[in-house]
C-alpha cells in the first residue's frame, strides 16, 4: 500500500484537464482510501536522565538534538499536509482557498526536507573519517542514506526538484521568472479574495503564478519539454516534484530514526530496550481523513 503522497501522484493523470486547477485537485479526496496505521496502537515513553545529556560531548549532543528537532518539524508538516487535503466546505471560494493552503504546506515540507539534508550533510556526513553515528546505522538505514546522497548530492548539491521548489517559491532565496506563467494565465486563475478580517484574504492569482512557474521550471530542468504545451509542462513538473517529495520524505525519516536511536544509546550507555519504559495505549485514534484545517481564522487582539 502506498503512502499518502504516492496516492497524490497516482491521481495526477486522471485530472489532466484544467491545467492549474488539475494540479490543485491532484491532492484532494486522496485520504478517503485505507491507511496502514490502525486506530489502536501503542506509544513507548522513555525517560532520559538529564545527567546523561549534560555529560554527552557537545558535538554528539548537537547531532542528537538537531536530528530530533528536524524529525519533529517534518512530522508536524506531514500532519498539516494530510489534514489540508480534506474538504471543509463547498464552492469556488473554498476550493481556491483550499488549493492555496494545500500547496503552501507542500512548499514548506519540500523546503524543510531540503534543509534537513543540509543539516545532515554538515553535521554528520562531512566528517573525515566517517562519523561513528553514520557507521552505526543499520543496513536498511544505510540504503535510505544512499538514496538521499544520490538524490540531493553530497558533498556538492544537485539541481533537484525539491531544491527548485525551495529556492524559487521562497521569496528570500532566488527570484522566480514569472514571464511564461503570466503568458499562460487564465481568467479562471486571475482572482483575489478580500476579507473583512485581513488574515482571511486569499490572493489566488499569486499562488497560481508561483506554482505554475515553479512546476514548469522543474519539468524543464528534468526532461525534454520542447514539444509540450505549458499545461503539460506544469503537470509533468508537479508529478516530478511529488515523486521526489514522497521518496525524500520516506528516506529522511528512516535515516533520522536510525541516527536518533544510535545517538541515544551512546548517550545513556545502554540499548534502548533496557531503559525503563511506559507503554501508552492509543485507542480509537481518529483517521486523518476526518480532520481538516479551517479556511478562515481571526488574528487580532480579541476585542472589537
Amino acid at each position: 500500500m502506498g503512502t499518502y503522497i504516492e496516492r497524490i501522484v497516482e491521481s495526477i493523470v486522471s485530472r489532466a484537464k484544467d491545467e492549474w486547477r488539475c494540479v490543485r485537485y491532484l491532492v484532494r479526496r486522496i485520504l478517503e482510501k485505507k491507511y496502514i496505521m490502525g486506530s489502536n496502537f501503542q506509544i513507548i515513553q522513555l525517560g532520559i536522565e538529564p545527567e546523561a545529556l549534560k555529560k554527552f560531548p557537545n558535538r554528539q549532543r548537537n547531532q542528537l538534538v538537531g536530528c530530533m528537532h528536524a524529525h519533529n518539524e517534518l512530522a508536524v508538516l506531514n500532519r498539516l499536509l494530510m489534514f489540508s487535503l480534506n474538504d471543509v466546505g463547498d464552492g469556488e471560494l473554498h476550493d481556491d482557498a483550499h488549493g492555496v493552503q494545500m500547496w503552501t504546506i507542500m512548499q514548506l515540507l519540500s523546503g524543510k526536507l531540503f534543509e534537513t539534508w543540509n543539516m545532515l550533510a554538515e553535521r554528520l556526513l562531512a566528517a573525515k573519517p566517517e562519523d561513528p553515528a553514520i557507521t552505526g546505522l543499520s543496513d536498511q538505514h544505510k540504503i535510505s542514506l544512499a538514496w538521499l546522497k544520490d538524490y540531493f548530492g553530497e558533498p556538492s548539491l544537485k539541481e533537484t526538484a525539491l531544491r527548485t521548489i525551495r529556492d524559487k517559491t521562497a521569496f528570500h532565496y532566488d527570484r522566480l521568472n514569472l514571464d511564461q506563467a503570466v503568458a499562460s494565465l487564465t481568467e479562471q486563475e486571475s482572482k483575489v479574495y478580500l476579507a473583512e478580517y485581513p488574515a482571511n484574504s486569499c490572493y489566488y492569482v499569486g499562488a497560481a503564478l508561483v506554482f505554475r512557474a515553479a512546476f514548469t521550471l522543474v519539468a524543464d530542468k528534468a526532461i525534454d519539454t520542447a514539444t509540450m504545451s505549458d499545461g503539460e509542462r506544469m503537470e509533468a513538473g508537479a508529478k516530478i516534484a511529488l515523486d521526489a517529495l514522497n521518496e525524500a520524505n520516506l528516506h529522511i525519516h528512516n535515516v533520522l530514526y536510525g541516527l536518533i536511536d544510535g545517538l541515544l544509546q551512546v548517550a545513556i550507555g545502554m540499548p534502548l530496550e533496557h531503559v525503563e519504559q511506559l507503554r501508552i495505549p492509543v485507542v480509537d485514534s481518529p483517521a486523518p481523513t476526518v480532520i481538516g484545517l479551517p479556511m478562515f481564522v481571526d488574528i487580532g487582539n480579541g476585542e472589537r
